[in-house]
């Protein structure tokens, strides 16, 4: 009498590898059921032709009755499927039954082939839905199309990526110009608070080539030195500037051709020297 476990049973399949087997029942709508084999619920070694007609027998006792069959075997095995052939083609007639390859179909899944065993989980995860699948045109047909919603998901989702990784970099190639602007605007208002008659030994022409700019840097010649009040004011200005900002302007500064011409100023010595040893630290 047949157990309700299998009532809907599509097939069975016994997969041979590395000289080890293992089996499955396959139903309809249903995972992949380990299906024990002379109560060996792991692998169960099977080194020769008879051990394997055996196992099938034990399966068809246990199932009662002749269910499909699909046998997979690998290249290692197929010594000892070949020796069983005679007295599995007594057992297999009256049968819907087929024999696989494992390597072809462990390809197809994207199953690692090596010389070890496969992970049961894996192989009931990935290779055997494709088994039922293959046994029914509208669940193949089923896998297809989620395959392709699957792959069209992620040919937008990738889409999607590129066009927020493309608005990224115009966002900080913006950023980056608004910085660099900052920054020589930075330049010619706080280096005449650190250095005397600065652009009389820098010229705007020179400093927009040592700066990376195009045009060069409209500076009055000969260039007014600012009022104390306003030189104190661009001062107190710079001292509260970030850090970053402070070491970027002296070391600009410091690595000049033209930093042993400039003298800092009295007030600012003390900050210019510790902001350049900074840069060395």
């Amino acid at each position: 009498m047949k157990s309700n476990q299998f009532c809907q049973l599509t097939s069975v399949v016994i997969l041979l590898v590395q000289d080890y087997l293992a089996a499955w029942t396959l139903s309809a709508n249903q995972v992949p059921v380990e299906l024990p084999i002379e109560g060996e619920k792991q692998w169960l070694a099977c080194t020769k032709g008879e051990r394997l007609s055996q196992a099938l027998a034990d399966i068809d006792s246990r199932l009662g009755g002749h269910y499909p069959l699909q046998l997979i075997y690998d290249a290692k095995s197929q010594s000892t499927l070949e020796a069983a052939l005679p007295k599995l083609l007594v057992q297999l007639s009256k049968r819907g039954w087929q024999i696989l390859s494992y390597e072809h179909l462990a390809k197809r899944c994207t199953l690692t082939v090596n010389a070890e065993l496969p992970k049961r989980s894996l192989v009931a995860e990935q290779l055997l839905p494709m088994l039922l699948a293959a046994d029914n045109a509208t669940e193949l047909q089923k896998l297809q199309a989620a395959t392709h919603r699957e792959h069209e998901a992620l040919t937008q989702q990738l889409k999607l990526d590129r066009e927020q990784i493309m608005q990224e970099n115009e966002r900080l190639a913006a950023q980056n110009a608004i910085l660099r602007r900052v920054d020589t605007e930075q330049l010619m208002s706080y280096l005449p608070a650190l250095f005397p008659r600065v652009f009389t030994v820098i010229d705007g022409n020179e400093l927009a080539l040592l700066a990376g700019r195009i045009e060069p840097f409209k500076i009055a010649n000969p260039y007014p030195e600012p009022s104390q009040e306003t030189l104190h004011q661009l001062q107190r200005h710079f001292k509260k500037l970030p850090i970053d900002n402070q070491r970027q302007i002296v070391g600009f500064v410091s690595a000049l051709p033209q930093r042993q011409q400039l003298t800092p100023r009295p007030e600012m010595r003390s900050l210019i020297e510790q902001l350049e040893a900074d840069k060395y630290a």
